[in-house]
């Protein structure tokens, strides 16, 4: 069963504003968890829990990438030092090609 557990950060010196998300899911391996975040498969359940829990205006502003959505990927002491994973940005990969 997945669990996702969102919380709604804004940092008052510097106005920045996340969510801050922590995934688990007992049925999947941490290969299989960081592939869900890359491929988006996570950020797109994280929007419909996001729109049900802070409003859809907030959700649509996670999915813009006004807001920072982050996820700790089960390290909780990232949380401290601004650390974590964007989940919410464009990700470019490397891929050799062969010509």
């Amino acid at each position: 069963m997945r669990k996702f557990i969102l919380d709604f950060e804004f940092n008052e010196k510097t106005g920045a504003t996340r969510i801050v998300v922590d995934f688990n899911d007992p049925s999947m391996s941490t290969i299989e968890i960081n592939e869900a975040i890359r491929n988006g498969e996570i950020l797109e359940e994280v929007l419909k829990e996001t729109g049900r829990l802070f409003g859809d205006n907030v959700a649509s502003r996670v999915r813009n990438g006004e807001i920072a959505a982050v996820c700790l990927d089960h390290h909780p002491e990232l949380r401290k030092d601004d650390g974590g994973i964007q989940i919410n940005q464009e990700i470019t990969t490397k891929r050799e090609v062969k010509q």
